[in-house]
Formats: C-alpha cells, structure tokens, sequence
C-alpha cells in the first residue's frame, strides 16, 4: 500500500486494504490519506484512560474533574454580569441590592448576534426561560429583534418542538443539602448491609463447619438469622418491577457521549432501553450535582436506567437506597466491568471480579435496599487472561437479587485488544439464573440476530456500534442495511442539536455546550464508511476495521468522513452558527479502536 517518496499515490487493491485490517472502499472513492493532524500533549495524555462506553470514565481524574467543574461554575461571575433572576422571572427579588446588573440595555449591546432560527422554547409554556440570554431572543414573542442580529446564511435553521417536555429526575434542594451535610437517613441501607454480611459469614461458619453440628442446631441458627431482613428481602424481590430484556435493543450507557439528547436520538432511531452515564456512589452521595445531572431521564425513556461505579458494599447500598427514595428510574446497574486503572485501583469495576464474595456482598444488599426497582449489574469474562471466571457465578446470580446481567466478551486485560468472544458468552448463558445481555463489536444488523440465534443471548447491549451508526437500531428493527445519505445523517445530527438547546439551554453557555458534546459525539460518527462506497465482495465493514481516507458521494458526505477535527466544527458551525472566537476542539476520547494484523489493538477505548 505504501509507495515510494516522491513517487505518484497508487490506490491500494482490495485485497491490501482487506489484508491491512482496513475497510473495503471501491478504488475509485479513494484518495491518498492526508497527514494525520497533530495531537495536543496534554490532551491526549491518558486517552487510553478516557474512554466512554459504560462507565469507561477515570475515577480519580473524574472525581477530581467533576468538583474543579463545580468550583469553577461557583466561582464564575454569571454571563456578563446580569442578574440570572431578572432574565429568567422578569423580576429579581433583591432589587437594588442585588450584586448583579439589571442593565438589559447593556447586555443587549454587548451580547453576541442571534443564530438563525426560532427558539427552541418558544412553544413552552411561561416562554424561554433564558430571557434576553437567549441566542434566539429576536423571535421571542415579547422580544424586539435587532438589526443584523442573524449570523450567515449558509447556517441550517432549527426548528423548534412542538412541545418542550420537561425533564425527569432533578432533586429537592433539602435532600442536596442533606447530603452535603451528611444528615441523610441510611439507616435502612446500613442495617441491610449488616445482616447481608452477617448471614454470609453465617452461612461460611455453617459451610467449614459441616456435619459437626446437629440439623437441630443448624435448623435453630437458620430461624435466628432468618430475621425481619430474611423476609424483608423476599417481599421486596417479589415487589419489584419485571423488565423484559430479551429482544429490546439496549443502548449501553456510554460516559460523556451518552448523555441525553444522545438517548433521545437513539430513541427516535428505535432503542427500547436506555441508561443514564455512569455515576459514581460517593460523587452520588456527597451531593455533587454534577453527578447527579447525569441521571436526568426524559418523558421518552420509557424504560430507563442508571448506572452506578462503586465497591464497598455500604456506599453502593446507600447509594441504591438513595436513588429509590428520590428518582424514578426502572432498574439500576452497577459497573462490575470497567478496566480503567484509576478504577481498579480503588477496588471498583474490573477488579470486583478478582473478589467473588465481595461482589456477591455488593449485589445481595444493593438488591435488599430496592423496593420496586430492579438491580442489574454488567462485567467482563474476568480480570486476567489467565482464566475465565464469569461464567463460574452466572448461576447463583439470581440468588443474589440481580434481576439481569450483561457481559462484555472480553477480559480486563483484553480491553479492546481482540474481538470480543461470543462463543464464551453462549457457555455463561447456558449456565446463566437471568437474563443475560452479550455485549462486544454489534455493528451490522446481521451481528444482533448472530448473537440471538446462535449465541442464545437475551438481547445484545450497542455501543461503539450506536455511536458510530445510531441508525443501527433501526436496521435491526427493520432487517435490513440502510445506504443512508449524508443528508438523513445530517438530519440525525439536526436532532441532537435541538434536544441539546432543549437539554443545555439557548443561552451563550447552552449553545457551546451542546456544540461541545456534538463534536464528542462526532468524534465517533467520522469512523462511518457509507455502504454505497464498500466492496461488498470482501463482505460488510466490521467494528475493528480501520476506515481509508475517501472521497463521499457529495460534498457533505466528503466532509462527515473527515478525521480532522476542524472539519466537525464546521459541520456544528452550520447548525448552532461560529464558534467563539479563538474556539478549538480537541475529542475527549480515543475511538481508534482498532484491530491491527497481529491482532492488538491500534488503540484503546476503555468501557465497562
């Protein structure tokens, strides 16, 4: 594939680019591969450790993100220095004395020019809650446009909802203060917990004990620890909502990229499951709301969970008490499968699978503390290469209180180093006591019903597969492979820019917010090698394929195939308008995953 310096770009055979791990373009849509765009140092440093699929967040480096994020916003003065209160009520109850200007005129001089298009509030009712915030102010209908207030022309023009439905999920103030105060009442969790481990090391005395002990003495020890816990447990098990996984098409929950507006698309697209991004317990209980923003649900998430990062068993049963006692959500997840290090090291995701008893500790009391919700949890075939352990707990854990169990078919050692195995997925089901969800390299339509089919799988959980192609979901539903267009993507991004201003807001602040997560976003979908363009004698582009530099079938298609970051903030720059000055973009995540001929990866993508 590769030519001599200075010598004429040959296009590479189909045969060389199959052979190479790339995917099969026609010759005549490819075009030689430009330089790849420098990285930025710091950015880049761990993105092996910043990976977004379930859960796939660092801990340490998260934790420590999320309270400077916090600190950062309270120290922030508001956006130009006027009153948030006057803007979202008309009226600031502090009057004179309040520390914010009430300069409408002022602001109005100095605010940026309104993005083409009607606001995305302009159905709801009370109206737009960003006042003259809004980057769409001129067409609020108590507003007075300004002149030359529309940014170019060339700008696709959003249109608003018919309807703006309010979010689901946000906590009372008292019950934040609470926990910050740490004067939240976890008596129920705590007493769980106790007993749990009081009748595990019960049950282990009985078990080394064995045959020294009369069946009397054995049946009396039985009654005293079958406690109001005993019962207790088995009323809430029997009370708790039943979730038909199999065949629902389950959309993973995916750090950062996952957020709301994504699940909504995907909804549009037809996933039937959804799950929040991963939150971690002592973020959770400490009150940070920035965690707690990231369990949001929308009236569309019909069936929707929460996913949960955490080892010990007293902060996940807290954390699941919780959740149940202020949110409405169908199931919770714990992440027993993610690889970072950072996690691992504080005992949590992977490494609960080198510690069974813990994890069947975490799971029997996390599924106590629920009354009508249910508990799920996801992991991996095991820690190590060595052996392969999940398979070993399957059967017990429906005993335990899990309601389902999804399992990534790869170690922790793996990560993305191979493909994931779905034959050692089908011996876990045959053993499984749930439901079981396979997970790893979904991407064609043809790999779902594989996986049902022959693999014995309830449904399968999409990931890289949803980011990349979230019109996935429909061709599953639909039996068929989709030859989309680069207009129906650019519509799908459309979407997403719409529910993000509905998501972030229409302000300065909730335009770039959504342009940021857009660009994340886009950091996925580039990867995308259109149908139309393949060689389909060497079969369909799979997941670990590496996509050639090529030309689309338009321009737009051209543009969306482009792995130069700046070309995606010209793609967000025709549909939320310029960036701020000096504005640069570089992705939080590492999505080259790819399989190299020797078979390792070319990159990490770390995920539960």
């Amino acid at each position: 594939m590769s030519s001599d310096v200075g010598a004429p770009w040959t296009p590479p055979t189909s045969a060389e680019l199959f052979a190479s791990g790339t995917v099969v373009v026609k010759r005549e849509f490819l075009v030689e591969p430009r330089p790849p765009p420098p990285l930025d140092a710091a950015t880049h440093a761990d993105a092996g450790d910043a990976a977004p699929i379930s859960g796939g967040g660092t801990f340490g480096a998260f934790n420590k993100r999320a309270k400077f994020a916090e600190k950062s916003r309270a120290d922030k003065p508001r956006e130009r220095g006027l009153c948030n209160q006057l803007t979202r009520e008309g009226k600031c109850a502090f009057g004179d004395a309040c520390k914010y200007s009430h300069d409408v005129d002022a602001f109005l001089k100095t605010k940026p020019p309104d993005l083409p298009g009607t606001c995305t509030f302009v159905n709801k009712e009370g109206g737009c809650p960003y006042g003259v915030r809004c980057r769409y102010y001129g067409t609020h209908a108590t507003g007075e446009g300004r002149d030359g207030a529309t940014v170019a022309e060339s700008t696709t023009t959003l249109e608003p909802p018919k309807t703006v439905e309010k979010e689901m999920n946000f906590v009372d103030k008292d019950v934040m203060v609470r926990l910050r105060k740490k004067k939240y009442d976890f008596s129920r969790a705590d007493t769980i917990v106790k007993e749990v481990l009081r009748a595990m090391e019960t049950k282990k005395d009985e078990q080394t004990k064995a045959g020294e002990e009369s069946a009397a003495k054995r049946a009396k020890v039985d009654e005293e620890n079958r406690t109001d816990t005993g019962a207790f447990t088995k009323a809430r098990v029997e009370e708790k909502r039943t979730i038909d996984f199999k065949d629902k098409l389950y959309l993973a929950p995916l750090t950062t990229v996952g957020n709301l507006p994504f699940r909504r698309v995907c909804k549009t697209l037809g996933a039937d499951i959804t799950c929040g991004e991963m939150a971690l317990c002592t973020s959770l209980l400490q009150g940070l709301p920035s965690e707690w923003a990231l369990l949001r649900r929308h009236k569309s998430e019909d069936i929707f969970g929460v996913q949960i990062c955490g080892g010990y068993p007293d902060s996940v049963t807290r954390c699941c008490q919780l959740l149940e006692d202020t949110i409405d959500v169908d199931f919770i997840d714990i992440n027993m499968g993610c690889p970072i290090d950072s996690v691992c090291q504080k005992g949590y995701g992977s490494m609960m699978l080198e510690k069974p008893k813990k994890m069947e500790t975490v799971i029997r009391a996390a599924s106590a503390a629920l009354g009508k919700c249910s508990l799920t949890f996801k992991t991996r075939m095991a820690y190590t290469d060595k052996s392969r352990v999940a398979h070993t707990f399957a059967p017990k854990v429906a005993e335990w209180g899990a309601a389902a169990m999804t399992l990534h078919g790869r170690t922790r050692a793996q990560r993305y180093r191979s493909v994931a195995d779905w034959e050692y997925t089908k011996l876990t089901k045959e053993s499984s006591s749930v439901p079981l969800i396979g997970n790893g390299d979904v991407y064609m339509q043809k790999d779902y019903y594989t996986h049902l089919e022959e693999h014995s799988v309830d449904t399968c959980m999409l990931a890289r597969g949803a980011l990349i192609k979230p019109w996935l979901f429909t061709e599953i539903k639909e039996r068929r492979d989709w030859d989309i267009s680069s207009r129906e993507r650019f519509d799908i991004l459309k979407s997403f820019a719409s529910f993000g201003l509905e998501h972030w807001g229409s302000d300065t602040r909730g335009v770039e917010s959504t342009r940021k997560y857009l660009l994340e976003w886009m950091s996925f979908t580039y990867r995308y090698t259109p149908i139309g363009l393949l060689d389909h004698s060497y079969g369909a582009a799979a997941m670990t394929q590496r996509p050639p530099a090529f030309v689309g079938r338009d321009d737009l298609e051209t543009l969306m195939a482009s792995e130069a970051s700046s070309d995606w903030v010209k793609i967000s720059t025709m549909l939320l308008g310029p960036p701020p000055e000096g504005f640069a973009f570089q992705p939080k995540h590492k999505s080259n995953a790819y399989a190299s001929e020797s078979g390792a990866a070319l990159g990490d993508m770390d995920q539960g």
